[in-house]
């Protein structure tokens, strides 16, 4: 299980404070069940009261249920299909451990080169910090290093050589190497570092090695439409609203505050796409792609009102469920359990 999915955890913890509660008589969802028979009704009863998005479970290699539910833009009156697009939070992490990965494969870098070996002036404190480091949560960089002149954390345009001066002067929480603690910020460094040596744009580079060769149409960064339109996006149910309405393309180009770790939004078949493609030993054999083999379970999300969950466990169980409104959020983390104990579930 990813550390990231710890911090994520907690972050929906503080955004359900904000949440939205239903009505007294609807505390019955409070108590729902889901199990592999019942799933579809739910996801009924859910879109009744008011929950959108899309959801896909997969049991011991047999696809239990894949459909949308829910409005993508209740304003123009349309609903979530199986092709709507959701921010993805977090999710891009994952683009750059395997961008990382494949650059390792191509003996373009080491996991065990310090970053020094790719940037100037580093600071003593951070001179033993490893590639492998970053990758692994050791780096003892803070999760995030927007500060209070960012008009938000997220959002605010922070170019790349500012963002490698701020990771870079940042007080380390420990010694490089000596615990564990997840960090967005290293993922940032990375993808710094995924320009440096591929001498690629970072969206171009995963674009050309992952994207385009998946098949993946429908994943971009922030402030991009290409040729997608309004219809296609899925509108985020706050509590922040930026934009109108309130979808990625309006959110401005990625920052560097969140490029390599946040910042894009995909599909439900554009990441299964993607997963298809880097555990296969299409792109990265099998010394490199194991990492993205190993069960896990995913939570991210951002407080423009999208959430995504995914749990894999390699022998052939899988689910995702997207979000873009969410009435009431314990029940949505009610749904997250469910849905890894499913997974998860002895005789799969």
């Amino acid at each position: 299980m990813y550390i990231k999915t710890v911090v994520a955890l907690l972050c929906l913890m503080i955004l359900s404070l904000e949440a939205r509660v239903l009505p007294a008589q609807d505390m019955s969802l409070q108590d729902l069940d889901l199990t592999k028979d019942n799933a579809d009704e739910i996801f009924d009863q859910l879109e009744q009261h008011g929950f959108s998005g899309v959801v896909y479970i997969k049991l011991n290699q047999i696809e239990e249920l894949k459909r949308p539910f829910g409005m993508a833009n209740e304003n123009l009156n349309i609903t979530n299909t199986l092709t709507t697009i959701f921010d993805i939070g977090s999710r891009p992490i994952d683009f750059t451990k395997a961008s990382i990965l494949l650059l390792d494969q191509r003996q373009q870098i080491s996991m065990e080169d310090p970053v020094s070996l790719y940037f100037d002036n580093v600071p003593v404190d951070k001179r033993s910090m490893t590639i492998q480091h970053l990758m692994s949560g050791q780096s003892g960089l803070p999760d995030f290093f927007h500060n209070v002149s960012d008009w938000d954390p997220d959002l605010a345009w922070v170019g790349r050589e500012t963002a490698l001066h701020r990771i870079l002067n940042q007080d380390l929480l420990f010694e490089p190497g000596t615990d564990r603690r997840h960090s967005h910020g290293a993922f940032g460094l990375l993808a710094i570092l995924i320009e440096k040596v591929s001498g690629l744009d970072y969206f171009e580079f995963l674009n050309e090695n992952f994207f385009e060769p998946a098949g993946m149409s429908r994943t971009n960064e922030y402030g991009h439409t290409g040729d997608l339109s309004l219809s296609d996006f899925a509108v985020g149910g706050g509590p922040h609203q930026v934009g109108l309405p309130n979808i990625p393309p309006n959110w401005g180009p990625t920052s560097w505050l969140i490029r390599g770790s946040g910042g894009m939004y995909s599909t439900l078949d554009d990441l299964l796409k993607f997963y298809s493609y880097v555990r296969s030993t299409k792109v990265l054999n099998t010394n490199h792609n194991y990492i993205l083999k190993n069960p896990s379970v995913n939570l991210d999300g951002t407080m423009r009102g999208f959430e995504l969950f995914s749990a894999f466990q390699p022998e052939g169980s899988e689910a995702y469920l997207f979000l873009n409104n969410i009435p009431d959020m314990d029940v949505a983390q009610n749904l997250f359990k469910d849905l890894e104990e499913l997974v998860f579930a002895p005789g799969f």
